[in-house]
């Protein structure tokens, strides 16, 4: 009995309401990783995308993909690249595109490899970002500082005589936080803190306070 071409098995069913292989994968996929719909079809649609690039940049390897060859393909990548945001994926495809010399169709450990490399550069740019936040913070506490914003100018600042030392008859003014939910805070006892400190409960002290 002669094999029924795969276009003609796909649209028979359809017409018989059997699930596709596409339809069986994506179904698969959706309760394997408890997607939404939704969720679905934006990945659905980015891989897509990416594929048709891939295919439309490099033709010869394609070309002769049978229907059931092209779900195949689309359901393998996306289950490989399902957890890949897609933002990342697309620029990975263009970066494949645009620098391949070769012109061979990129395997998807190629693609995760670009994935990879883009995933690092981020989050490279965000720990310098994080380093430059960090740095213009301490900056301006410490302008602010200077400009007499400090432990010492405080309302919730006791100025009190201390010993200098542990255990010494030395004595100085020294500063101790009343402020319970400061890190600073040492209410009667501790050692003191020092003026060039600022916490994030600073408040200026004012003739009302002192009062």
């Amino acid at each position: 009995m002669q094999q029924q071409p795969i276009k003609q098995q796909h649209e028979l069913a359809q017409t018989n309401n059997t699930p596709t292989f596409a339809e069986l994968a994506k179904n698969q996929l959706m309760h394997r990783y408890g997607m939404t719909v939704q969720e679905w079809t934006i990945y659905d649609a980015e891989i897509s995308i990416g594929l048709l690039k891939l295919r439309t940049a490099f033709p010869t390897q394609t070309r002769n993909y049978s229907d059931r060859e092209h779900d195949m393909l689309m359901a393998l990548w996306f289950e490989i690249f399902v957890a890949i945001e897609p933002g990342i994926f697309h620029e990975a495809i263009m970066r494949i595109v645009t620098a391949d010399r070769k012109g061979f169709f990129p395997s998807p450990g190629q693609v995760m490899g670009i994935i990879e490399d883009i995933q690092a550069e981020r989050e490279r740019q965000a720990a310098e970002e994080r380093i430059k936040t960090h740095a213009a913070y301490l900056q301006q506490i410490q302008q602010r500082v200077d400009s007499g914003e400090n432990c010492s100018t405080c309302k919730f600042c006791e100025h009190r005589d201390a010993p200098q030392k542990l255990g010494s008859a030395k004595t100085k003014i020294q500063l101790f936080c009343q402020n319970p939910d400061s890190f600073k805070y040492e209410g009667q006892y501790g050692h003191g803190t020092v003026a060039t400190i600022l916490c994030e409960h600073y408040e200026k002290v004012t003739v009302d306070s002192i009062e």
